[in-house]
């Protein structure tokens, strides 16, 4: 045997040990992270017509989450997942007489690049939450004045992987944020962030109600799988809300079946032990798999479907309705509760454009998962 042909055979066998190699770890991802079952259809006889669901704002890209304030005034961002300042230079706007203005105006837009979360608090003030998982830099939590447009807030913390929600205690005084987690590289949890000291604490890491339950979500292009097909979307805690008062913090993991509830008496005391937080979560009710949730005044809390282009409630005993839905929406994404009775919703549409190497989409693709829209529909009566 040649040198030659010694040399040709042991390049063949490395190759084919590496090959081995690699294929041993894409079976062990796919086994390990790429299952998943299909969720059950919980939704019920709509309460409302699909014509309920009007056309708000047609945009030229996908939103992200939508707020309103108690004086009727709308703000939504554009969705990261997108990236948009490819195409743009604005991403937080409000909705002013039937057109997009950037919020609060054109020169702070830099300073919003990656704007997810919105809220308005019961001080009438604007909360913004940028993720630290979609760049290299921190998370960034600010807050606007309503009454003077002001930055007032401004504060960068390093305390989760995605916050990527958020809601404010009455007296503004506590910030809780949902950290989905990044798959299995992060788990998820809930922050919860003292205003005054400026401090962050990550409470319920590991909890059952925070992580994701092995579902694929079902969508018009498949199952929800990325890497085709080697790693599910599975998704951790995601929607939060309030009740009215404050005192409970409703909680929405998307990738699970059901929707919970912890005191914020108990979220804000430092001095309760993991177990005793753990020992005060209380299930609510079934739910879809979701993304936003919203609590009405009525005590029912609306959750988005991403399954089934809809929004369904929860009642207080624990009754899951379908409240609307649509064929012509992607992704129920962000919902809030809008001016005169009404209920806001962004349909992302993110499975219509999103690569499964999670490669950021052409124009054209944004184009085509289109249309990108802001919609609204009535509160039901209870």
């Amino acid at each position: 045997m040649t040198t030659r042909t010694r040399w040709r055979r042991r390049l063949a066998w490395g190759l084919g040990a590496a090959a081995a190699v690699v294929a041993l770890a894409l079976l062990t991802i796919r086994l390990t992270l790429g299952g998943g079952r299909p969720y059950p259809d919980v939704s019920t006889s709509p309460r409302l017509p699909a014509t309920d669901l009007e056309v708000l704002a047609e945009l030229p890209l996908p939103a992200g989450n939508v707020a309103a304030s108690g004086g009727g005034r709308i703000f939504f961002d554009l969705h990261p997942f997108a990236e948009p300042w490819r195409f743009t230079d604005a991403f937080l706007f409000e909705w002013v007489d039937g057109r997009a203005r950037p919020y609060p105006d054109a020169q702070t837009q830099a300073d919003l690049k990656g704007a997810l979360g919105l809220t308005v608090d019961a001080l009438d003030r604007l909360w913004v939450v940028i993720p630290a998982g979609l760049e290299d830099r921190p998370t960034r939590l600010l807050a606007f004045d309503l009454s003077t447009d002001a930055l007032v807030f401004d504060h960068e913390f390093d305390a989760g992987t995605f916050l990527q929600d958020l809601r404010v205690s009455p007296d503004g005084g506590t910030v809780y944020l949902a950290d989905t987690g990044a798959f299995f590289l992060a788990p998820p949890a809930l922050v919860v962030f003292d205003v005054e000291h400026r401090t962050a604490r990550r409470v319920l890491e590991g909890h059952p109600a925070v992580e994701p339950q092995d579902w694929v979500i079902q969508t018009r292009e498949g199952p929800y799988r990325l890497g085709w097909g080697l790693l599910t979307f599975s998704v951790g805690v995601d929607g939060l809300s309030l009740d009215p008062e404050g005192r409970w913090l409703y909680l929405a993991s998307m990738s699970h079946d059901t929707l919970v509830r912890v005191p914020t008496a108990s979220l804000r005391d430092p001095a309760l032990t993991a177990e005793a937080l753990a020992a005060a979560v209380e299930p609510v009710g079934s739910k879809p798999l979701s993304d936003g949730i919203q609590t009405d005044p009525y005590g029912r809390v609306l959750v988005t479907d991403v399954e089934h282009g809809g929004v369904a409630m929860v009642t207080p005993d624990g009754t899951l309705q379908t409240v609307i839905r649509s064929e012509d929406v992607v992704w129920a994404d962000g919902i809030a509760l809008g001016p005169e009775g009404s209920v806001l919703l962004t349909d992302s549409r993110i499975p219509a454009y999103i690569d499964p190497l999670l490669r950021p989409p052409s124009r054209a693709q944004l184009e085509a998962a289109g249309p990108h829209r802001i919609l609204r529909f009535p509160l039901p009566p209870p």
